[in-house]
């Protein structure tokens, strides 16, 4: 009995022992202390956090008690062994505050993964202080407005797997991209979205070869991407977009790639796709949107059948869409628009029944979309510009109770004669039916409450539509040109500048005064009221749009003096009143005003004067040369569709007639520079002041009763592609200096008193007779009068009266006249602003803004 006694005792004594040793030790009352004394340095914001599943996790960081483990808080993880806080995750806590390298987050020094993502440090530096966590394996501080340039410090630790800054606004100098990458032997992923790079990608970069995710998006990159970074053996996901100076060409790929995701979006990615693709069995994500790509698509595509997003919209794609497709069945994200494709639109998209965005407008395809009701997912729908059997019924659209984004253009609409107290429309953010054959304003619109986005142009609607528009309070956008809407604009329209970014009424039959529709809390970044019968003066109300970027009021009555107050609206861009009543002189301070004008139109009006000897002394965002700053100008609403970001984006356009032809840009470089006063009655010599516009692409001076020599500061005029000073009574000779302007495209100086010899050399010896007819006592090439000789030109016509009033025929002889001002309105998922232009007869324009085909475009994921 003893002995057995004896044996239950040593038996209890081991299992006591045994339970003792495995219960984990508490955490370091220094650590524990450490991390209240964190909390305690930053507050709780919840505007902190975009996550929506963030919460505030040192919420549970309480002391309740003396000695308590803090192992046991949210965001806490501790080594078994030691009791050491080794892990701290509060990702998304809603923390808001700085933080300094005195900071006791410093004191727990055993961390081997530390997240702060997705907070706000109000714009902290990151402290040279990290490079204390000598163990650290995973920093990920996305997302969380920490600034400036990252400290070398982090290269000393070496022991990093994963490195996540992305999201910043940080800087990599010093370290450099590739000192950052040597520093790291293990790397596996690597995350430096939207840190200012700007370098090229070192070719070392494909020697690590344990990386598995690469993201490089909007770094500034720049010149060729290393190849063999694509054919990595462990790499599953690379995401380079938004980089538009970084150039290169797909691989051909192996079948032993492990790729998933190959974003290359908004590059210089060019050449055709690899019929190699189809060694990519695992992609799930291929996204080359806005690139060079060009030629077919190749049939090996449709083998990627695990793919959940294709994106090839704008680029250069050709030929029919490949039946092989149709195996692509897991698709939630096509885009394909802004391509040459031609032929049908694929049945088999019908049974593409996952998908949520459908992208295939501006190509060539042609066909039935009956099969539309199937996709019972879809928020965007993108049909702008495509061929389809018509009539259209709008009931198949009614059917989509998740459309939120819906684009259609050049199709007969039938809208539902009545709606029916059973139906139940989507609800729209975005609603534009272009070019639709519409005769009335759709009576469903007045009940689409979160509609941010609406136009209706180009299309037949008739009479008073405004009655509707006060019910629609959340727009953005609104665009009802080229319509037949008439009377007067109605006071309570102005309810709506508190929420309209865009408002575009032009080219229908209103009249009437302009009412004093704007407040103190308007919005507006663009107003069209063009081409319509509009009189009276300028509202003087518009002092409160501070936001104005383009006022476009061309083609109307007006009858007022020049608007010197508008100078009051700092972002002014592009100013357009040609084609009105406006009349008296332009006063001196018009030439200190306006800051960031960039094309003013005054042409056809009935100025009078001089033109200020400091006109052109202040508009300095003409006097920069801003090549190099690419993009358009436009706005952008961003919205939330089913917890997802949708961006939409608004870029305005012009029109332009060269010769009598019409000549468009979809979209207007912010870039662009254009002066003219054309059709007025100004006097006196040009000032030489013109020389400081350096910016300056387009100048028309033509048709007035300008005296004097052509001031040889135009040849300061680097960028200029078009001058027409036709049609004035200026005297002298051609300054020989403009032959420096090598951009110079069309030049005309007829009908003035010019003489001697024509300049030699550049540009000039591409200009034709047409340039300088009227202008008896000049000579040499291309006209047939030889300097020297005594005898007249031949094929010169009389000199015309210059009372700026020519007549019809004579408006179109060489002139570049802005007709008008519009808008062009994108479904558009991200803010891509592609440079599509069209032109007609004159491929000069075409060839002048291929220069600039690469505009800085801004991407979001």
């Amino acid at each position: 009995m003893k002995s057995f006694l004896h044996l239950f005792y040593l038996l209890m004594l081991c299992m006591i022992t045994k339970s003792s040793s495995s219960k984990h030790p508490l955490c370091h009352d220094n650590e524990r202390a450490a991390l209240l004394q964190f909390k305690l340095s930053l507050s709780i914001s919840e505007f902190a956090s975009v996550d929506p599943s963030a919460h505030p996790k040192t919420k549970s960081w309480k002391l309740t008690r003396p000695g308590i483990d803090c192992c046991s808080w949210e965001g806490i993880g501790c080594d078994m062994t030691s009791g050491h806080v080794t892990i701290l995750d509060l990702s998304s806590s809603f923390l808001s505050g700085s933080i300094h390298s005195n900071s006791s987050l410093f004191e727990l020094v055993h961390l081997h993964t530390l997240s702060l993502a997705d907070n706000d440090f109000k714009s902290s530096l990151i402290p040279a202080k990290i490079s204390v966590f000598s163990n650290l394996k995973n920093l990920n501080l996305s997302l969380s407005r920490f600034s400036g340039q990252v400290p070398i410090e982090i290269c000393q630790l070496s022991n990093l797997i994963s490195l996540d800054l992305s999201q910043n606004l940080l800087k990599l100098r010093q370290p450099s991209l590739k000192t950052l990458l040597e520093s790291f032997s293990s790397l596996e992923v690597i995350s430096l979205k939207e840190a200012s790079i700007s370098s090229r990608v070192p070719k070392m970069l494909a020697n690590i070869k344990s990386l598995r995710k690469i993201s490089l998006a909007n770094c500034g990159l720049h010149s060729a991407f290393p190849k063999g970074v694509f054919l990595m053996p462990n790499l599953e996901a690379l995401y380079l977009y938004d980089n538009s100076n970084l150039v290169g060409h797909l691989p051909e790929f192996r079948n032993t790639s492990k790729l998933r995701a190959l974003s290359l979006g908004n590059t210089g990615f060019s050449g055709r796709i690899p019929t190699s693709i189809s060694n990519l069995g695992l992609l799930t994500v291929f996204s080359v949107y806005f690139c060079n790509f060009q030629g077919p698509i190749p049939y090996s595509l449709g083998k990627l059948t695990k793919l959940t997003i294709l994106e090839l919209s704008l680029n250069q794609f050709e030929g029919q869409i490949p039946p092989s497709l149709a195996n692509l069945t897991k698709l939630e994200f096509l885009a394909i628009n802004d391509n040459m494709f031609t032929g049908e639109i694929p049945s088999f998209l019908a049974n593409f029944t996952n998908l949520s965005f459908l992208e295939l407008g501006n190509n060539n395809l042609h066909g039935s979309i009956t099969w539309i009701p199937n996709l019972q997912n879809l928020v965007a729908l993108d049909l702008f510009h495509i061929t389809l059997a018509s009539p259209v019924e709008f009931d198949i659209f009614i059917k989509l109770r998740k459309l939120q984004l819906l684009e259609l253009s050049n199709v007969d609409l039938i809208l539902p004669i009545e709606r029916q107290k059973n139906d139940t429309f989507p609800q729209f953010l975005i609603l534009q039916l272009r070019a639709c054959n519409l005769t009335r304003f759709p009576d469903f619109v007045h009940n689409q409450t979160n509609l941010v986005e609406l136009d209706l142009g180009f299309n037949k609607i008739q009479g008073f539509a405004f009655v509707l528009l006060p019910l629609i309070c959340n727009l953005n956008y609104l665009s009802l040109r080229n319509n037949n809407l008439s009377g007067k604009i109605p006071p309570c329209l102005g309810n709506l500048s508190n929420s309209l970014l865009t408002l575009d009424l032009s080219g229908n039959k209103l009249h009437g005064t302009l009412p004093e529709l704007f407040t103190s809390t308007c919005k507006l970044e663009a107003i069209d009221l063009g081409i319509n019968q509009l009189q009276g003066r300028i509202p003087r109300s518009l002092v409160h749009c501070s936001f104005l970027v383009v006022l476009d009021l061309t083609g109307n009555q007006i009858d007022d003096t020049f608007p010197t107050w508008l100078q009051g609206l700092p972002q002014l861009h592009s100013l357009f009143l040609g084609s009105n009543q406006f009349h008296g002189i332009l006063p001196n301070k018009v030439g200190l005003g306006f800051p960031g004008l960039r094309i003013i139109d005054l042409s056809n009006n009935k100025f009078t004067g001089n033109l200020p000897y400091n006109l052109f002394l202040s508009w300095y965002a003409m006097v920069a040369d801003a090549r190099g700053d690419f993009g358009y100008m436009g706005s952008t609403s961003i919205t939330s569709a089913f917890g997802k970001h949708i961006y939409s984006s608004t870029v305005y356009a012009i029109t332009m007639s060269y010769k009598g032809v019409q000549v468009s840009t979809a979209k207007v470089l912010k870039i662009f520079t254009l002066v003219d006063f054309s059709r007025n009655k100004f006097v006196g010599n040009i000032p030489e002041s013109i020389g400081n516009l350096v910016g300056l692409e387009g100048l028309n001076l033509s048709y007035n009763n300008l005296t004097g020599g052509i001031p040889s500061s135009i040849r300061n005029l680097s960028n200029l592609e078009s001058m027409d000073l036709s049609y004035n009574m200026l005297s002298g000779e051609i300054p020989q200096q403009l032959t420096s302007l090598t951009f110079l495209e069309i030049f005309n100086v007829s009908y003035n008193n010019l003489t001697g010899p024509i300049p030699l050399g550049e540009q000039f010896n591409t200009f034709g007779n047409d340039s300088y007819r009227g202008n008896p006592e000049l000579c040499g090439s291309p006209l047939s009068k030889k300097c020297g000789n005594s005898q007249p030109q031949s094929h010169s016509l009389p000199q015309p009266q210059l009372d700026g009033e020519g007549d019809e025929e004579s408006s179109a002889l060489l002139e570049w006249v802005i007709i008008s001002m519009g808008y062009v309105s994108g479904l558009v998922i991200r803010m891509i602003l592609g440079h599509i232009f069209t032109t007609a007869k004159h491929e000069w324009f075409a060839e002048t803004f291929q220069r600039q085909r690469k505009p800085n475009k801004r991407g979001a994921r």
